[in-house]
């Protein structure tokens, strides 16, 4: 399916099944849910308290509805008419909504978003479904039944922040109609952590859900050779050939030359779902070398699949395993590991051409180079490690953070000496995303980008990104 260009699925139903069965909490018995089609009447609390709404809830033709101004300002929502569209303005986090009544249509930054359940007038209040209010808002929803009411709980958004010193940046965002999750901090405090865009057709970016993370792996292959070195478990110096026998060049090709991107290794590699790593670091061995090790960079994907290799051999652990043991559980990172089917991260999309998006189909990588997913919180924890002793030694780290080439590539980050301080960062993509991660180091800013959209050039995102903070 393709759809306008940040205006996806136009015809977005939003999981408003309204009916009150629809609103029941998870695990409610068969006769609540039976019981639940009787049900004519909706107790709507915001925040835990409870409202003396000026207009009340109500259920119409099995669906709740709440008042448009009344239900979105207790949510944090600024409301006021807009005469030149003729619908309600709300504005919340830096984001224009838009509805007018009698429709089923929310406008969210000018981009379109159908509920299924259009809205009505009562005796001159908008009424809207609540779900509909809920999910635009990005408000949380929790219902139980109980006889012939509904009891309906409302939690403002939580999760957004957007402060002051970030609005040039979040409007930049909006601009270019980036989709994703943003994370912006300065030292430890977030500035700006907020979702944009859809994320499926029911539903929109929430700042905390989790994402691919592309390229953006390779710091913590990068991280995890190192930690083997510390261990003594293998040396930087080691040819390829201890680990994998009968590379081309493998005598000559060093753990470090794989880390900066100098082996010659050929970047490709095939990227079928049932290949085993060692099925993949076989197909990569069969290829000749582009280059003499150590002549010339060439970013290559390869180089760090074998790196996961080395990594399993030297640990006697699986690639994933090794790094929850001796980075995800330390650091606390709860949102991070492996990308499969069974963890739901946000919906990716690939261009369908003339600026129409598609979902994207499955992301094959292989353990090294761009397998892992995680959330700009726990990303924000791991960039701002190497800025302490937590799981690297400070040795470890500046090696990781010294250019080896031209490139000024270190060990799974770029290194670039800007306004007299040091600023590490990298990209990454894959089918569906787009993501970035930017820290200067001594309590500048961090910039991270989780995105969902296929193509966005992340390294230009966030330098026009610094250039509107402080």
């Amino acid at each position: 399916m393709s759809t306008k260009k940040h205006s996806l699925l136009t015809g977005l139903l939003l999981a408003v099944g309204l009916g009150a069965a629809s609103l029941l909490a998870p695990g409610l018995s068969m006769a609540a849910a039976q019981q639940t089609q009787a049900v004519t009447s909706a107790n709507v609390t915001i925040g835990g308290q409870v409202i003396a709404w000026a207009t009340s809830p109500q259920i119409y033709r099995g669906v709740t509805y709440v008042p448009l101004r009344e239900a979105a300002e207790r949510l944090g929502a600024e409301v006021k008419w807009n005469s030149a569209k003729r619908a309600a303005e709300l504005r919340v986090h830096g984001d224009t909504i838009l509805h007018r009544t009698g429709t089923d249509l929310f406008s969210v930054n000018g981009d379109p978003l159908r509920t299924g359940g259009s809205s009505f007038d009562r005796g001159g209040v908008t009424l809207v479904p609540l779900r509909a209010l809920a999910e635009v808002l990005q408000a949380d929803v929790g219902a139980v039944a109980s006889g012939g009411t509904v009891n309906v709980s409302l939690m403002s958004d939580g999760v957004t922040i957007r402060s002051s010193e970030t609005e040039l940046a979040d409007r930049y965002l909006i601009a270019q109609q980036y989709s994703g999750i943003t994370l912006i901090a300065k030292g430890d405090q977030i500035l700006l952590r907020k979702g944009y865009g859809y994320d499926g057709e029911n539903r929109l970016v929430r700042a905390d859900r989790k994402s691919r993370l592309g390229s953006l792996t390779k710091s913590f292959t990068a991280a995890a050779v190192m930690k083997l070195a510390e261990e003594g478990k293998l040396r930087l110096d080691e040819p390829l050939e201890s680990y994998f026998p009968g590379f081309p060049g493998g005598e000559r090709i060093t753990v470090h030359l794989l880390l900066s991107h100098l082996s010659g290794i050929n970047p490709n590699f095939p990227r079928e779902a049932n290949y085993s790593l060692l099925d993949t670091i076989e197909a990569i061995r069969s290829k000749p070398l582009l280059v003499e090790p150590g002549s010339k960079f060439i970013y290559s994907n390869s180089g760090y699949v074998v790196l996961a290799g080395i990594i399993e051999k030297a640990s006697g652990m699986s690639y994933g395993e090794y790094l929850k043991q001796s980075f995800w559980e330390p650091l606390g990172l709860s949102g991070t590991g492996e990308a499969k089917p069974s963890v739901p991260v946000i919906q990716g999309y690939v261009s369908a051409g003339d600026q129409l998006w598609a979902p994207a189909g499955p992301y094959i990588s292989q353990s090294g180079t761009g397998t892992l997913y995680s959330t700009v919180n726990d990303m924000l924890t791991w960039i701002a490690s190497f800025e302490t002793e937590r799981v690297l030694r400070s040795s470890s780290i500046t090696q990781m953070f010294t250019s080896y080439s031209e490139k000024n590539y270190g060990y799974g980050w770029m290194i670039r000496q800007e306004n007299g301080g040091t600023r590490v960062f990298h990209n990454g993509s894959g089918t569906g995303y787009a993501t970035g991660m930017s820290r200067e180091l001594g309590g500048g800013y961090t910039l991270i980008l989780l995105g969902n959209h296929s193509g966005m050039d992340t390294l230009t995102l966030m330098t026009e990104l610094r250039k509107r903070l402080p």
